[in-house]
């Protein structure tokens, strides 16, 4: 089952990138379909060679990346999506810059190790949770949950901040903010 969860989520990260490409020159429903082909794909040739290279290079893939893709693909139907605000991308580009750093050890704390234990996930979900009440944002909290009720199934990661983060969210932040600034 773990396996099935970690290639459904890729398959829904490459299904993106491909609505994102065939988004540049048609519209949401072609779009939709690339995308729809290339997650198909995805998963029928998840032995194949790419295929296995891309999830070798994403996994874990956890909770986040796919719902990021899914909330742009909402966006681009035209559902009501609101944006990071700008504030929030800078402190979870301080954040996750000082939890990166610190789960290579250039910090004397080792937070990734709180993402083992279930009174600090607790908590974490809880201050997200509480974050999410003050902001009256429902994305992160879901993330947050999601990624917990994963975590205590049993299904992908043995670590919270698994399912949570990826390392591919910096750059992603770092173009978003560029792309503001411009």
């Amino acid at each position: 089952m773990r396996a099935a969860v970690e290639w459904a989520g890729l398959a829904v990260v490459l299904g993106w990138a491909g609505f994102a490409l065939a988004g540049l020159w048609a519209g949401p429903l072609g779009a939709s379909a690339a995308g729809a082909a290339v997650a198909a794909l995805v998963l029928a040739r998840r032995g194949g060679l790419v295929v296995s290279g891309a999830m070798a290079l994403l996994s874990p893939v956890g909770v986040m990346l796919p719902a990021l893709a899914l909330r742009h693909m909402a966006a681009a139907w035209g559902l009501p999506v609101a944006p990071f605000a700008t504030a929030e991308l800078l402190i979870f580009l301080a954040a996750y810059g000082l939890f990166l750093a610190s789960a290579m050890g250039l910090v004397p704390v080792d937070l990734y190790r709180l993402g083992y234990a279930p009174v600090p996930v607790a908590a974490m979900v809880l201050a997200v949770c509480g974050y999410g009440l003050w902001s009256g944002a429902l994305f992160l909290p879901l993330v947050a949950v999601a990624g917990q009720a994963l975590w205590v199934a049993g299904l992908g990661s043995s670590n919270w901040f698994d399912h949570v983060l990826h390392a591919m969210l910096v750059p992603v932040v770092v173009v978003a903010l560029i792309a503001r600034a411009g």
